[in-house]
């Protein structure tokens, strides 16, 4: 199975097993009666492409039609003296060869067979029909070949097997010169015409009509009986004359009577003299249609094929269809081509589906891994993206570069704060219930403002924005979520107080800066994660918090995004372990009032200054000031605190107003 999956993984190796296959399945259709079913309806369209071309002028059809039967108002079989006098017509006429169509294994009227026969020997040039009969028993199946009867085949200057083979569906395309040891009746008579004529033995090939149906120059029997005018006589002199049933001849459907490639734009039935006139004229002409050998198709085959696919692997899934295309219109207008103008047969069907089964399979396979990879995509990230991002991932999985890529993002930690001394005093199971409601609350709040939960580390989250997929303003959703957090927290808080439980509050940590996002963890598990300096510090920042007595606190660069829609302080100047240069920190508190900042907001930036610059005295003031009058702010509580210290032991000597965090 895993084997498989990685064939259908690689689109070169799936191409070549897709060939392979392709490949098989022409070989094996090649040499089915499907198959060649398939192909040579191809075959008959080429054949009505053709133009019918001028009718064979050394051939000459006398036709036993239904004319000739309305007007010697006889049933079949005629006398033989009609045959005679037909033989002697046609021989005073100058025909070059008279070929009877015709059985005549039985004797009739003993007077009419010594005249026929004699009409024969005096001609010199007739050529007499043989045929094969089966007969099948039990446990024996055998063919007899039957001939005209002794007396005939004295006379006669040859015999000829009157052999029309249908192919498998039935219709006649091809001619064999011979079966077995038995000629031909065209062999014979082609031979008689010109002796020096050479057939290769046991020839096979495609006949190459004429035209339809009825295109071949044809006398009614009858005519010919009565008397040949001079139009007549020269359209016979010189010239092979057959003589035999036309189709529609006889009151009753005749057995001489056979499909051909015109059978679907005509409705007609090729009688089996005219089909004979076209084998020899075939032979005459030399300009029999030739087959490509089995063999030499297959390589054909196997060399379009890889050709296919070496292309196939190296365009869309778009572009191959216009390339499939491309291939089949470009073997069908060769096959064409080559049939009308070299009389050359090249199969264009069963390659063209080879093509065809390449291609699907393929895509099939494409689309499939594709899908798959979507589903892994919605699995991996539905639990942790909000779901415009994850539709976002899935339409476009090329702006996502898994394994690790360098992204700007904003990182967020949370932390709740007296959650372990409850957890010391709360059964398991509520506990797991209010982790839950907490949890699911504050993924719900993340993933609506485009952010991406990474994960829960006890009652702490981890979460970030600018990764899988960039976001512009991914500072300002931070700030968004973590305000609207505080908010769903106070609720919750109220909640759970109702409930008997101890209060217990939010604090966040934000930061914005480089990152590196990508998976991590083992081959068989593993989770999309971000790592760099960014997440340690968005991590102290929200630890920070307990310190200055805050609940969201961001680094400068996450306040460098920002706009005027946040009410901001900055707070301190902050010495973090493993950081050559210290970092301003902001509080963030909520969004910009309609009335404008408050107004004990700038005697706090007033005093922070002042304390930065080393001005104790007045930093004090200012911070003693937002205590007395306007409100209890912990971070001024934090610097009055400090201010006092430096003022009770002076150390401005080495003043750099850098506080040093305590912890990590």
């Amino acid at each position: 199975m895993a084997f498989i999956s990685k064939i259908l993984q690689s689109a070169r190796l799936r191409v070549c097993g897709l060939i392979l296959i392709a490949f098989a399945a022409l070989a094996a259709m090649s040499a089915l009666q499907i198959g060649q079913v398939l192909e040579n309806q191809a075959l008959d369209f080429c054949y009505r492409l053709r133009p019918s071309s001028s009718p064979p002028s050394e051939i000459v059809i006398v036709g036993i039609d239904e004319y000739s039967f309305q007007d010697l108002k006889k049933a079949w079989p005629w006398p033989r003296s009609y045959h005679a006098k037909i033989t002697r017509q046609l021989k005073a006429a100058g025909a070059r060869l008279i070929v009877f169509d015709v059985l005549f294994a039985e004797p009739s009227n003993a007077e009419d067979d010594q005249v026929f026969a004699e009409a024969m020997r005096e001609a010199g040039n007739v050529i007499l029909a043989t045929t094969i009969e089966s007969s099948e028993s039990a446990h024996v199946a055998r063919q007899i070949l039957v001939q005209p009867n002794s007396l005939f085949r004295q006379v006669a200057l040859g015999m000829g097997l009157t052999l029309v083979t249908p192919d498998g569906d039935g219709i006649v395309r091809r001619f064999y010169c011979r079966l077995g040891e038995e000629e031909t009746l065209p062999e014979i008579v082609v031979h008689a015409y010109l002796p020096t004529f050479e057939i290769p033995p046991h020839f096979c090939s495609l006949i190459h009509f004429t035209g339809p149906p009825g295109h071949l120059y044809t006398i009614s029997y009858s005519r010919v009986l009565e008397g040949l005018d001079p139009s007549l006589v020269e359209r016979v002199r010189g010239k092979i004359v057959l003589i035999g049933r036309i189709v529609g001849a006889a009151p009753t459907p005749i057995a001489d009577a056979f499909y051909t490639p015109f059978f679907a734009g005509t409705g007609r039935l090729m009688s089996g003299v005219e089909i004979h006139a076209q084998v020899i004229q075939t032979l005459l002409k030399r300009n029999w249609g030739r087959e490509l050998p089995l063999l030499l198709r297959l390589s054909l085959y196997l060399v379009v094929l890889l050709l296919f696919g070496w292309l196939l692997v190296r365009v869309s899934p778009l572009a191959a269809m216009g390339v499939l295309v491309g291939f089949i219109l470009v073997i069908f207008g060769l096959s064409v081509y080559l049939f009308l103008h070299l009389n050359l047969w090249c199969p264009p069907v069963l390659l063209s589906g080879g093509l065809g089964v390449v291609y699907a399979g393929h895509i099939f396979a494409h689309y499939w891994i594709e899908s798959r990879e979507k589903r892994w995509l919605r699995q991996a990230f539905e639990q942790y993206v909000s779901e415009s991002l994850v539709e976002s991932i899935i339409a476009h999985p090329e702006r996502l570069q898994l394994g690790g890529e360098e992204v700007e993002a904003t990182v967020l930690f949370s932390d709740l704060v007296g959650f372990t001394s409850m957890a010391e005093n709360t059964a398991p199971k509520e506990l797991i219930r209010l982790l839950n409601e907490y949890f699911s609350t504050m993924t719900e709040i993340i993933l609506g403002h485009k952010g991406t939960v990474d994960k829960f580390i006890g009652d702490a989250i981890m979460a970030f924005w600018g990764a899988p997929l960039p976001i512009a303003d991914h500072a300002t959703l931070a700030c968004e979520a973590a305000l609207e957090m505080l908010a769903a927290m106070r609720l919750l808080q109220k909640s759970w107080e109702s409930q008997g439980f101890p209060s217990i509050s939010l604090r966040i940590g934000l930061h914005t800066g480089p990152v590196v996002a990508g998976n991590v963890g083992s081959k068989k598990r593993f989770n999309y994660t971000v790592m760099g300096d960014t997440v340690n510090l968005a991590a102290r920042l929200e630890r920070a918090n307990k310190f200055y007595g805050t609940e969201i606190m961001m680094g400068d660069t996450t306040y460098r995004r920002l706009g005027n829609n946040f009410l901001v302080r900055g707070l301190d100047l902050v010495q973090v372990h493993g950081r050559a240069q210290p970092v301003t920190v902001y509080e963030l508190l909520s969004h910009m009032p309609a009335t404008g900042p408050p107004s004990w907001l700038p005697i706090f930036e007033a005093g922070r200054v002042a304390y930065l610059q080393g001005k104790i005295q007045e930093a004090a003031s200012r911070f003693l000031e937002i205590l007395d009058l306007y409100c209890d702010d912990p971070p001024s509580s934090v610097f009055l605190k400090r201010c006092q210290k430096h003022l009770d032991k002076p150390s401005l000597s080495e003043w750099k107003g850098a506080h040093i965090l305590e912890n990590k």
